[in-house]
């Protein structure tokens, strides 16, 4: 029975007749630097993943994007505080309650009675000052000769006795103010009653404005009304 060593050089082994020796010789049948002559040079490739040795299709991968929300909430803020500033701008801007607009005739707040329909050619508004004195002003359209314009006005008073006078502005940019130059610049109502009176102007030819103030008047006082008269 033979028995196997780790390979030496030499060494003695034992047979089946124990007197006599086999001398075996394991001598490497390369030389040194051709010992793994012809083994493979590399390590057996590597098993594929198990999603490519199945042959099946490359399996896609998803991309997770980080979607932020900072845009939107941004957006929603700056709606907001536009939101604010308008607000703000509003009520910043709104006259108190129970002040009168400059320009404006000073009313009690009941609405006022309307005027009858004017003739052709007239133009008509009703009045109130101080809730004192309510009534119509009715006025005709302008009769121009060069740059001077006169004007036919009716004051009829439903309510409370009145003296006015008149003013106009023109419609440049400038908004010159001219009084009236002829002779009848005040007109006097009685309770109940109705004046009528002729108001000239020299004006440049165009349309302007005419106001009806009361007389006398104070710096503060404001128009009672106006009309625009076409040049």
């Amino acid at each position: 029975m033979e028995m196997h060593l780790p390979k030496s050089p030499n060494i003695f082994l034992p047979v089946d007749n124990p007197v006599s020796y086999k001398i075996v010789t394991i001598m490497s049948d390369r030389i040194p630097g051709q010992r793994f002559q012809g083994q493979p040079t590399s390590a057996p490739n590597a098993p594929a993943d198990s999603w490519q040795a199945s042959g099946g299709p490359t399996p896609s991968v998803g991309v997770q994007r980080y979607r932020s929300h900072s845009p939107l909430l941004a957006v929603l803020i700056a709606v907001v505080v536009v939101a604010l500033v308008a607000l703000a701008v509003w009520a910043g801007t709104r006259p108190p309650s129970g002040s009168s607009t400059p320009g404006a005739t000073p009313t009690s707040g009941a609405p006022l009675p309307s005027c009858p329909t004017p003739s052709p050619g007239w133009q008509a508004i009703p009045y109130e000052v101080n809730a004192d004195s309510t009534g119509c002003w009715a006025v005709s359209e302008g009769q121009w000769d060069g740059d001077t314009v006169t004007i036919t006005t009716t004051v009829t008073s439903d309510q409370g006795a009145l003296t006015v006078t008149f003013f106009a502005l023109d419609h440049s940019l400038s908004s010159n103010q001219y009084n009236p130059s002829g002779p009848t610049e005040n007109i006097q109502v009685a309770s109940g009653q109705s004046t009528r009176g002729l108001v000239s102007f020299d004006i440049p030819r165009g349309d302007f404005t005419l106001y009806m103030l009361k007389y006398p008047a104070s710096r503060t006082d404001l128009p009672i009304a106006a009309l625009v008269i076409s040049g």
